[in-house]
């Protein structure tokens, strides 16, 4: 039977994606669900698997190809599998079905089971897993990692065996020391976690080992870059790079915000140091990559619960501010394929090692281009930290409908005025910009001195939350 497979609808409202390459060539076998293809969409590059076992014939794309949902990218072959039985004979009126069907990206996307979206591939490990879907609570599209991050949990939860010997994750080890997200981010990279040395305790394998054996496979790995062509004008050379998905994108949230959102930035400094010390003397106990940001992430959570509007957004046909009751900050990550803002859920319920572990994870996943759409909507406020490339202050733009974003710069040793004494400190430069229809300069002011207190007084803000 012919069959022509159309371009995917990956979820979130995306339409169309650029083609970035074929992983087989005409004439080749695939099974269903091997990956065939790559494209970039604004959200992610996502991997396209084979709708079905066939043989390929014709492209209908190309490396560099606009593609739109829907779209017909590949002829191929298959064979019916129609189970053996009388043959039904065909009345006046009737008339036969077509031996040419299309591969549409609701079968792409849609499971068997009700309402519940996940690609086949994701239904048949489910399947060799002995795991329903629906007991999966997720409102996006199920992908294989959060099924294989399930299994994990009830793995765990019935014994100190990751998974059994019939149902055992490639690279995984029984017994391996490492955390659940270490081993998930080996997975991530195609590593083989067992074979990686531990720098841990005891030889637990830690988030840096597996990223410093991610580095000496990087190599003949690198994604397509963007176009780039040279052009001469009167006054010389110049170099043409086209922008791609992502940036397309947050150029457009990003205008929409500006122009949208009156912005108002204010700027102030907090002593640290004492959030300094307190991080350096807890950070070697425990295996996650503790940095400032659950910190922060803390400091803005606790003083929101005196300055609501910070977590709210504007229903502007109603002309109300609509405060939200859950706190989950998105967080700016700098790729190479351009800004992306991954969302950390539940704020307030999570402690700092978790917070840290969810934070490793969506970077990790971020800069792979390995994250969902799911994964960077709805959140309620933001922070971007450039402290780690350098800079003291900047204004960032709040990332729409949400009506604030913390900017933060880098920890520095300053000389400041300490009991009328000159004394070598470490600050941190802050910079709140608003949305000055829902927060006035006043209310902002309070929520900054409420945050500063919280990083100056740490021990005190932990025994809050």
């Amino acid at each position: 039977m012919s069959l022509e497979f159309e371009f995917p609808d990956t979820g979130e409202g995306v339409t169309e994606g650029k083609f970035l390459d074929w992983k087989i060539e005409e004439g080749d076998k695939v099974e269903e669900d091997q990956v065939i293809a790559e494209a970039e969409t604004d959200k992610a590059v996502v991997e396209i698997p084979a709708p079905a076992d066939g043989v390929v014939k014709n492209f209908k794309a190309s490396p560099g190809d606009r593609v739109e949902v829907g779209q017909v990218i590949l002829e191929m072959e298959t064979e019916e599998n129609i189970e053996e039985g009388p043959e039904e004979e065909i009345g006046e009126g009737e008339e036969e079905t077509p031996e040419n069907s299309k591969a549409s990206s609701t079968d792409f996307s849609s499971s068997t089971s009700g309402d519940v979206l996940a690609l086949p591939k994701v239904r048949k490990l489910a399947e060799e897993k002995g795991i329903e879907l629906g007991d999966i609570k997720t409102g996006e599209r199920i992908t294989e990692e959060e099924l294989i991050e399930y299994a994990e949990k009830g793995k765990s939860e019935a014994s100190e065996e990751i998974f059994d010997g019939s149902s055992k994750v490639p690279g995984e080890s029984r017994g391996l020391n490492a955390s659940p997200s270490v081993r998930r981010l080996a997975r991530e990279k195609g590593l083989d976690i067992s074979e990686i040395d531990g720098s841990g305790r005891g030889g637990e394998v830690l988030r840096n080992d597996v990223l410093e054996a991610a580095k000496d496979e990087s190599s003949g790995n690198e994604r397509p870059s963007s176009e780039t062509h040279s052009v001469e004008t009167g006054e010389g050379e110049v170099e043409r790079v086209e922008m791609n998905q992502v940036k397309k994108m947050t150029g457009s949230k990003m205008e929409k915000a500006r122009f949208t959102a009156p912005h108002v930035t204010h700027m102030d400094t907090a002593d640290v140091t004492k959030l300094v010390k307190l991080r350096e003397s807890v950070k070697d106990d425990i295996s996650e990559h503790l940095t400032y940001l659950p910190f922060i992430m803390k400091a803005c959570y606790v003083a929101m619960k005196d300055h609501p509007d910070l977590n709210a957004e504007l229903d502007e046909e109603k002309d109300e501010i609509v405060r939200k009751k859950y706190y989950d900050f998105n967080i700016a990550v700098d790729t190479d394929r351009g800004l992306l803002v991954p969302k950390i859920e539940e704020v307030d319920e999570k402690n700092l090692v978790e917070l840290a572990s969810g934070i490793s994870d969506l970077v990790d996943k971020a800069q792979g281009g390995d994250i969902s759409p799911g994964e960077m909507q709805g959140g309620t406020f933001s922070i971007t930290n450039i402290g780690a490339i350098g800079g003291e202050g900047f204004t960032p733009i709040i990332n729409y409908p949400q009506v604030a974003i913390l900017g933060v710069g880098k920890i520095q040793e300053t000389p400041e005025v300490v009991d009328g004494e000159i004394q070598v400190r470490n600050t941190l430069k802050l910079s709140l910009s608003y949305d000055h229809r829902v927060i006035d300069g006043a209310e902002a002011a309070r929520f900054m001195n409420n945050v500063i207190e919280n990083l100056e007084e740490p021990e005190e803000m932990l025994m809050e939350i």
